[in-house]
């Protein structure tokens, strides 16, 4: 019996009830989820066990914790200066800049410490105070200096300091070169007027250095003095007195001198270290 005859003797057959392909569909849905819920598990094992992996080497006993680089710091400025004198204008520059040092250092080691007006000579004409010393020269390098008066804590005197070369290159100028040692050269007596301890040793970086303090017998002066062997040949030399006036007319403004021996050796520190060969 063909196809067709047997369809027309039963009819039209009724819908089935079994949906073959929504079964299909939903099986091939299935298999799809069951794939990518393998392929998530998967990459969701891995991921776990590499983040307990770096837990585990982050808190492994003993082991230091990552040092951060230091970064390099930019070297320091150098803002020292030479001793030049071999023309006019470098001679006025050295002394101006000696002025600026001296005037910096006194701030620095006795605050509020004031410049005073201090004559040259008899009858000179006052001047202002609070002016820091100008250092003078005679516009080659064997000498420059300066000087002022000092008032401090009600305390007065005077503040020097100078310059002078270290060895006389001319022995006819005069001594062979500055005497470091506490012990006088030969032939040289000891001044009766004063009474006089020197103590000569070194500075921090090394330099010669002769420290003294002379006082006076009968006008009661207290001068403190400190010598510091500088680059180049020269040596620098600075004094406190506690002495005010002019020549014989000083008189002393107070038994002690307006700054201590260890001011006076720190502010001598302060302008040596400035000077670089």
């Amino acid at each position: 019996m063909s196809h067709q005859l047997f369809d027309e003797l039963i009819g039209t057959p009724p819908p089935p009830r079994v949906d073959v392909q929504g079964i299909v569909r939903r099986e091939r849905r299935a298999r799809a989820a069951r794939r990518l819920g393998g392929s998530l598990a998967a990459v969701l094992a891995l991921a776990v066990a590499g983040g307990v992996s770096v837990a585990v080497r982050d808190q492994e006993p003993g082991a230091a914790p990552g040092t951060p680089q230091a970064v390099a710091s930019s070297p320091a400025t150098d803002t020292r200066f030479r001793l030049v004198f071999d023309t006019d204008e470098t001679a006025d520059a050295t002394a101006k800049r000696l002025s600026q040092e001296l005037d910096r250092a006194l701030r620095k080691v006795a605050p509020g410490a004031t410049w005073t007006w201090m004559p040259d000579y008899l009858d000179e004409p006052r001047k202002p105070d609070g002016q820091p010393p100008q250092f003078t020269h005679r516009g080659t390098a064997d000498f420059v200096g300066s000087s002022s008066g000092i008032s401090y804590q009600g305390r007065k005197g005077s503040l020097s300091v100078s310059i002078t070369p270290d060895v006389h290159r001319d022995a006819s100028a005069g001594p062979a070169g500055f005497h470091w040692p506490c012990q006088l050269p030969q032939g040289i007596q000891e001044d009766s007027r004063y009474r006089r301890v020197c103590e000569a040793g070194t500075t921090p970086s090394g330099a010669r250095m002769k420290i003294e303090t002379l006082t006076g017998k009968r006008q009661k002066s207290v001068q403190h003095l400190i010598a510091i062997q500088l680059p180049g040949n020269r040596a620098l030399q600075a004094g406190v007195l506690n002495m005010v006036g002019v020549d014989e007319s000083a008189v002393p403004a107070q038994p002690q001198a307006p700054l201590s021996m260890e001011q006076l050796k720190a502010i001598a520190l302060a302008i040596a270290d400035q000077v670089k060969a």
